[in-house]
């Protein structure tokens, strides 16, 4: 209220138009953390163990604005397989591009199918976001690429029924659906995969270049 007072008291517009507003963290066991009970999570010592980014994922993962959410080390290193989940997936991809010999071509009309559906997967993440919807998309982004993309995609390609080129820029989105809940490893991964792009000024930084529109 202070900023929104002191916004129209200096400039005359609101600064704001919209507050989400989160619940309390707890801890697993959905008590409130305090250091009475010695059940308080440290963030420093979570992310120097973890990684913030598995951190940041397990606070906002299946929240609700207003309810309250139970964090604890569980939720945190089912995060942290996430993160390990890119990383597997970025190596792969990254092993196939070194070598010519093992990129598969695939078949136009299974790219295609593969093009739209992810397409789709966009639309369903943004529309989430738009709405507000935070926890979800997380849960959302998180669900796409480990199932659909990972256990599914990655697969197809191994088989040769869906094109490496396609697979590569199936990831690079991911980076981008993944990069506003966990944006270390995500702009890491960016940065390798397009170090040559942004070199001739073909692409930025993920963390300022656009969003994908998952037009079809």
């Amino acid at each position: 209220m202070r900023m929104l007072m002191m916004g129209l008291f200096k400039t005359q517009k609101a600064p704001f138009k919209k507050v989400y507003l989160h619940g309390l963290v707890r801890d697993e066991k959905g008590q409130k953390m305090s250091k009475s009970k010695g059940n308080v999570i440290n963030p420093l010592d979570v992310s120097q163990e973890y990684g913030a980014d598995a951190l940041r994922m397990a606070l906002v993962m299946s929240t609700t604005a207003g309810t309250d959410n139970a964090v604890g080390k569980a939720k945190i290193r089912g995060m942290r397989n996430l993160t390990n989940k890119i990383w597997n997936a970025a190596r792969f991809i990254m092993m196939k591009l070194e070598d010519p010999k093992s990129q598969t071509k695939g078949s136009q009309q299974k790219d295609e199918a593969f093009l739209k559906t992810l397409n789709q997967k966009i639309r369903d993440i943004t529309q989430q976001l738009d709405d507000l919807k935070i926890g979800l998309a997380a849960e959302t982004a998180y669900c796409y690429f480990w199932h659909w993309f990972c256990d599914e995609q990655i697969e197809r390609c191994k088989k040769g029924e869906i094109s490496l080129k396609v697979l590569v820029q199936g990831f690079k989105t991911f980076l981008k659906l993944l990069h506003p809940f966990i944006p270390f490893i995500t702009e890491e991964l960016w940065q390798r995969f397009t170090e040559e792009e942004q070199k001739s000024g073909k692409e930025k930084p993920l963390i300022i270049s656009s969003w994908p529109t998952g037009r079809d």
